[in-house]
């Protein structure tokens, strides 16, 4: 299909005042979107086979919502991607022709760059995403993509190692929080602020072994060498 088409895809998306804003992907504000609320809200009920729920991101400072752990992995990729600005959840709608079928799907997720730059982001398991109608979908997505500039993905996991890095690091997130003048908190933990240090990327760390507290104390001292 026409890239000039595929601009013409009808998107609509919910604005951060819960305003129902309805656009075409050619004249969608980019900046407005990023901030959209979820178009849908994750299911909870007794018994259901995905784990949903809010996942707490430094980068937003607020709560994101997910629908499963795999979705909960990419979240903490982009949380600790110090180029990512912004987190939207479920943020649009989108609904037009692909040929001679009527599509509608709403991407997991989209990520402002520091540049500026749009990622929209699909995510299933590897054997899901490789069915048929599934691919279909995911590939008239890709070109709507394209076709605006904006980069596509589809995510199906990660190296657990590099992510269970990352859940360690975490726990120094909210570092910022509890710091600064005025605080009243006592001073931060040498071992806290070493692994707030490699959250934030102010010292490096190999994400591609398994992390220890010596791993993150060399890397402390190291800073500190003169």
């Amino acid at each position: 299909m026409a890239a000039q088409s595929l601009l013409d895809t009808e998107l609509r998306y919910l604005a951060e005042d819960e305003t129902s804003v309805t656009t075409s992907v050619r004249s969608v504000d980019k900046d407005r979107l990023s901030h959209a609320l979820p178009v849908r809200t994750p299911r909870s009920y007794a018994g259901q086979r995905h784990y949903s729920g809010l996942f707490w991101s430094a980068t937003t400072r607020g709560h994101v919502p997910y629908e499963s752990r795999l979705e909960l992995d990419r979240l903490w990729l982009a949380d600790f991607d110090p180029e990512i600005v912004w987190i939207a959840a479920q943020p649009m709608w989108l609904r037009g022709r692909d040929g001679n079928t009527l599509r509608r799907h709403a991407p997991d997720f989209l990520l402002l760059g520091a540049g500026g730059g749009v990622t929209v982001v699909d995510v299933k398991p590897a054997p899901f995403a490789a069915r048929p109608q599934v691919a279909a979908v995911f590939t008239w997505t890709s070109g709507i993509c394209a076709a605006r500039g904006w980069r596509y993905e589809v995510w199906s996991g990660g190296d657990p190692i590099h992510l269970a890095n990352i859940r360690a690091l975490a726990t120094a997130r909210r570092v910022p929080l509890f710091t600064g003048p005025g605080s009243a908190t006592e001073p931060v933990d040498a071992r806290l602020e070493a692994r707030y240090r490699a959250w934030t990327g102010e010292v490096a760390v190999d994400m591609k072994v398994p992390l220890s507290s010596q791993a993150l104390g060399r890397c402390k001292s190291e800073e500190a060498s003169p």
